[in-house]
């Protein structure tokens, strides 16, 4: 029998020393960005990240950013092709430089701007061709050549100089071929010049090469100081270390099987830890400290054509630039391992752990059981009851380090310490799980009862509890010790407490509470863990033969089906469900999943176990994770969020404070940008339009819609929280206003009221000029009617004119004649008669001179000949009547005008001399007619006494009618007179009528 237990420990271990030069295996925890994503270029050359946390792809054919949420191209220059992105570089005052095999760009905040310089056309290629030399000084490698670009105002303007002069190239002609550049510790240059390593200090140039250690025929293409002080060289197929104060390069050259390939881009890095980094020809290396670790397709790493750059973010997450599957992300890096099927896993499907006295790790899965080795693979153990067959559910170990086991089929096996053979123990129902109390005994939940083996070692033998009828036939869930020894089961009936005598089913307070435990925790301080599938977490403090219950289950747990509670040595609570795990340190919680590194979302009844260095092991459906360092995972996580652009109708708006914007009916739309790369999945935003909405709203979608904003000031605030990581960033704010479209200004406003004056005012102009139309009109009217009235008296005078000249003044002639003929005939014979006769001739003569003075008064005859001549007639009769001089002048020999004008002038004439033969007291009066362009312009000056025209008497009908006619034919009449100045009456009359005129 020992011989045979021997010669199994032998091949185990032969088999162990066969599988040690192989690299270290575990499962990556990855996720692959590609075109699906907005990575359109699956070959990434370079990669960096900015101080404000985006990170930026070099690719063959385009330059990409990504927030965490999407990938967004850049143009490096618009409307020629995109070159190729060799190098990208963040120099010490955090800004962007980007090579390419046709140029140096500098990222200014919104564009990339190309760096021209005179003395220098530059072009890169992929590797260490940037290096920080301090503030405003950057070193690059260009043509095989070193140049220094210098800033004397803060990166406005740069300068490109050569750093060697041909001297120093002279003198050492490795230097016409460089590599790469690294500034060390101290400011001191390594360079990777032609097939040597070269060192520049303090003006001191020396090549290392053969006799340092270094080998012939490598080009040193990367170059890094560890912490440790170590110098690391990187060539094409070699690594060589320098240490502190030494002179002689160490080999650390990885597999040389594994550096054969050609056209891959040598690369070394150092993570946060310091540990470091290189490529290989599948995958990446990365040194222990006294081995290279190889991680590759076995570990889920598809590289493509391999690897070409690396990235340790601002988190100390690592990222990955292949040769053909895009960007890739190792999620949960440094803290998280994982180990599937790939790895020697019998099933995906976790159950349990334990790591034995041996310090052998021990994993149950739904296939049997597994040992982890020290090269990182599984073994599965070998045995009976250790195949696949079988399902270890649960492992406990007992104080002679025999191993315990159960299965859901109910088998109860036991192992002795190392790799002996399995022993079956019983057959059980379906075992839920087991555990040893502190005196040795085991007890055994299953989905029928309890049972327990007293004696484990000398009497193996299960015995079912049946105290008393109600615990016989129970579902027993999970059990527990607590500190006092007092083991207590959650069951299908609800909970039970053993203390070592009796069996008791305690009240839980308050009891109205609906409390169906399906999980349980002991504590270190007699208090317990209690959960529910339905995602319920309470706390029970034991209260003598009752329990108080509090529930505590916080918002992240809310809708996931707890499934186990552990708690650990450092009195954490750690708690599994269907979607990922939760923990709780007393003062945060914190929930991770597979997008935290956790190789699977959906955990096992039995996930947790503590092992001895305090690290945690989780059981999951899909492998086994291991959380190296429990600590890390309530480490701070930075989180910030901006608005990453605002854009409306298809154009990008300038981000200043504020914005304004005229209104428009298309939406307005914010990007946002939350610069955090881990637990994506639980980050939201939340945000609102202060002045349009009181509340806050919340998305998980990183932009932000808004149709159609009113006219007005407001203020777009937005925040992001991770609740499950407890992390909330400050609020962001941007300041909007939108203009009023041109019907809603002030100006429009304004328009509108003079508009609407204007209008008023046309309308009371048109108002008054209809009034004013109206009255011309009727005046007009008033004109012809005083015209037509004029004419009619003119006519009616002109008639009895006749009438009393042609027959009143023939039978006046006539009847002179007739008295005169009597007179001849009888006056002789009768002398009384003859008197009589001559009296009545006399009477006749008189009454004839009256009817001529009649006639003369309505229509002087010299009117028919023309208004000279009655101007003429009517100043000799002023003159012959009043005995006052009366002067005419006539300026134009010859003037003709209608009757209605003529009759109108010397009524005017007329109607002055009786004005001033009745009031003036004048000595002499003078008339004027002359012709003025389209007027006749009639003038009666007197030398009066004159009269203030201002004063306007009420009986002044003479003037009233003087204006009255000259109206009549649209004329003007102007009275200029002065208290004892005289007086002048100014008529003008139009040649012709307006109507004519038009």
């Amino acid at each position: 029998m020992m011989s045979l237990r021997w010669c199994r420990r032998l091949i185990v271990m032969l088999w162990l020393i066969c599988l040690l030069p192989a690299a270290i295996c575990q499962q990556l925890p990855l996720r692959y960005y590609s075109q699906s994503d907005g990575l359109t270029n699956m070959v990434v050359s370079a990669l960096a990240q900015e101080p404000g946390g985006y990170l930026w792809i070099g690719t063959p054919n385009g330059l990409f950013r990504y927030d965490g949420a999407r990938f967004q191209r850049f143009e490096l220059r618009q409307g020629l092709p995109t070159p190729y992105i060799t190098a990208l570089h963040v120099d010490g005052s955090g800004r962007l430089w980007v090579g390419t095999t046709e140029g140096l760009y500098l990222w200014q905040g919104q564009r990339f701007v190309s760096m021209q310089f005179q003395n220098v056309q530059f072009a890169f290629y992929q590797g260490q061709t940037f290096a920080t030399l301090g503030p405003d000084r950057l070193l690059v490698t260009s043509r095989d050549r070193l140049w220094l670009l210098l800033s004397a105002d803060q990166g406005h303007s740069w300068q490109a100089h050569e750093f060697f002069d041909a001297e120093q190239l002279s003198l050492h002609p490795e230097m016409k071929t460089l590599f790469s550049i690294y500034v060390g510790p101290h400011g001191d240059l390594w360079m990777g010049c032609d097939l040597t390593l070269c060192h520049y200090d303090q003006g001191k140039l020396s090549v290392l090469g053969k006799e340092s250690g270094l080998p012939a025929g490598e080009n040193w293409h990367a170059i890094l100081h560890d912490r440790q002080g170590m110098l690391w060289a990187r060539g094409s197929h070699k690594i060589f270390v320098l240490p502190p104060g030494g002179h002689v390069f160490q080999d650390r050259s990885p597999d040389p099987n594994q550096q054969q390939k050609a056209h891959g881009v040598p690369f070394l890095a150092m993570d946060a830890t310091g540990r470091i980094f290189s490529r290989q020809d599948e995958g990446i290396l990365r040194w222990n400290g006294k081995s290279w670790e190889s991680f590759s397709e076995s570990s889920g790493l598809i590289v493509g054509g391999g690897i070409n750059s690396i990235l340790f973010d601002r988190d100390g997450g690592v990222w990955l630039g292949s040769a053909g599957h895009g960007l890739i992300h190792w999620i949960g890096y440094p803290n998280w391992e994982n180990w599937t099927s790939r790895q020697g896993l019998p099933s995906n499907v976790v159950l349990s752990f334990l790591r034995d006295r041996q310090n052998l790790l021990h994993v149950g899965t739904r296939s049997g059981s597994a040992i982890l080795q020290k090269n990182g693979y599984f073994s599965v153990t070998a045995g009976t009851y250790g195949g696949t067959s079988h399902q270890w559910a649960n492992m406990a170990e007992d104080a002679q380090g025999n191993i315990w086991a159960g299965s859901l089929s109910g088998l109860l096996v036991r192992r002795g310490s190392g790799t002996e053979t399995d022993v079956k123990v019983a057959q059980l129902p379906s075992i839920n799980s087991l555990f040893f109390d502190r005196s040795g005994q085991l007890w055994i939940a299953t989905e029928i009862g309890i049972y327990s083996i007293k004696q484990p070692q000398s009497n193996p033998v299960p015995v079912k509890v049946t105290e008393f009828l109600s615990i016989e036939d129970i579902d027993a869930y999970q059990g527990c010790e607590g500190r006092d020894g007092v083991l207590w089961f959650v069951t299908d009936k609800g909970l039970l407490r053993f203390d070592g005598v009796h069996w008791r089913k305690p009240r839980t307070r308050p009891a109205a509470q609906v409390f169906q435990p399906a999980a349980i925790a002991c504590t270190e301080n007699e208090t317990l863990w209690l959960g529910a599938e339905a995602g319920n977490v309470w706390h029970g403090v034991v209260r003598g033969e009752a329990v108080d219950i509090s529930e505590v289950t916080p918002p992240l747990l809310q809708n996931r089906s707890v499934l186990a509670l552990f708690e650990d040595s450092r009195g954490w609570l750690w708690v599994s469900t269907d979607t990922g795990i939760s923990v709780w340190n007393h003062k945060q919680w914190r929930f991770f999943n597979q997008d935290s590194g956790l190789v699977w979302n959906d955990t096992d009844m039995r996930s947790f176990y503590e092992d001895s260095d305090g690290s945690m092991w989780v059981a999951t459906s899909g492998g086994a994770s291991h959380i190296l360092r429990p600590e890390s995972l309530f480490a701070p996580l930075q989180l910030d969020v901006l608005v990453e652009s605002i854009g409306r109708d298809g154009e990008t708006l300038a981000r200043g404070q504020p914005v304004r914007l005229p209104w428009s009916s298309g939406p307005l739309n914010f990007k946002l940008a939350a610069l955090s790369y881990q637990n994506r999945e639980t980050l939201n935003f939340r945000y609102r339009m202060q002045g349009l909405e009181p509340d806050w709203s919340k998305t998980s979608v990183p932009e932000v819609r808004y149709a159609a904003l009113p006219p007005g000031h407001y203020r777009f605030q937005v925040a992001a929280d991770n609740a499950p990581m407890q992390a909330y960033s400050s609020t962001a704010e941007v300041e909007v206003v939108i203009l009023p479209p041109w019907w809603s200004t002030w100006t429009f406003y304004a328009f509108c009221g003079l508009l609407s004056l204007l209008l008023l005012y046309l309308m009371h102009r048109y108002r008054v000029r209809r009034l004013e139309a109206r009255q011309q009109l009727k005046e007009q009217q008033a004109q012809e009617r005083a015209y037509e009235l004029e004419a009619s008296r003119e006519e009616e005078r002109k008639h009895l004119t006749r009438e009393i000249h042609d027959e009143l003044g023939q039978h006046l002639s006539a009847l002179r004649m007739g008295v005169s003929v009597v007179g001849l005939e009888f006056g002789g014979k009768n002398p009384s008669l003859q008197g009589k006769i001559e009296r009545m001739v006399t009477l006749v003569d008189a009454t004839i001179k009256v009817v001529r003075n009649v006639v003369s008064s309505l229509r002087p005859s010299a009117l028919d000949m023309g208004i000279v001549s009655a101007l003429e007639w009517l100043t000799e009769e002023f003159t012959a009547n009043t005995g006052i001089p009366c002067r005419l002048d006539v300026r134009e020999e010859n003037i003709v005008l209608d009757d209605k004008r003529t009759t109108t002038i010397f009524r005017i004439a007329q109607e002055s001399l009786t004005n001033i033969s009745r009031h003036a007291q004048a000595s002499r009066v003078e008339i004027s007619l002359e012709r003025k362009e389209k007027h006749y312009l009639l003038e009666i000056r007197d030398n009066g006494r004159g009269f203030d025209v201002s004063v306007q008497k009420k009986k002044s009908f003479g003037l009233v009618g003087i204006r009255e006619r000259a109206h009549m034919l649209g004329g003007e009449v102007s009275i200029f007179s002065e208290p004892g100045a005289g007086a002048t009456i100014r008529v003008s009359i139009p040649i012709a009528d307006a109507a004519e005129n038009q």
